[in-house]
């Protein structure tokens, strides 16, 4: 850009920082300091909740997350009550549930409701960041290809027959 006079004005500054993911953790607290751990150190802001009672209330009053991570089990429920509190929401938000055991049953089970992957113990600081990262990119990008009607136009398609 040009000012008068020849002289060059600077462009204007473009933060390109990726935006800090947050995440609502939904374990006991006798449970989730590894895991607590593992997030806060990959730079993620976490919002804990003791269960699922607590994490219904935080959602209605907190301010939006990217992520749910949750135990498999909790005192007042499981990981298909978490993710129907979640449901209960306007803005779509991944569900991680996190389990003792690597079962594939479980998996497929998350999956098919809706979540989003599975964590097994012990936590992999990699493994987590990589799931969580993923997980809350869904909410941060849209590609193209999202915003465009992959619906055949019914005209132009009876007028080629």
């Amino acid at each position: 850009m040009f000012l008068s006079g020849g002289e060059v004005s600077p462009l204007p500054l473009v933060d390109n920082t990726p935006p800090r993911i947050k995440a609502m953790l939904v374990m006991a607290q006798e449970r989730r300091i590894p895991l607590l751990e593992a997030l806060e150190s990959c730079g993620i802001d976490v919002l804990p909740a003791c269960d699922c009672n607590e994490a219904q209330r935080m959602r209605e009053a907190q301010p939006p997350v990217q992520v749910v991570v949750t135990d498999a089990v909790l005192h007042d429920g499981d990981w298909r009550r978490v993710l129907a509190v979640v449901a209960q929401g306007r803005a779509k938000i991944e569900v991680i549930v996190c389990s003792r055991l690597g079962d594939y049953n479980l998996w497929i089970d998350v999956l098919e409701q809706g979540g989003y992957d599975v964590l097994v113990e012990p936590f992999d600081q990699a493994e987590v960041r990589r799931i969580v990262e993923a997980a809350a990119a869904k909410n941060f990008v849209r590609s193209p290809a999202q915003s465009i009607n992959h619906r055949p136009n019914v005209v132009r398609s009876a007028g080629a027959a």
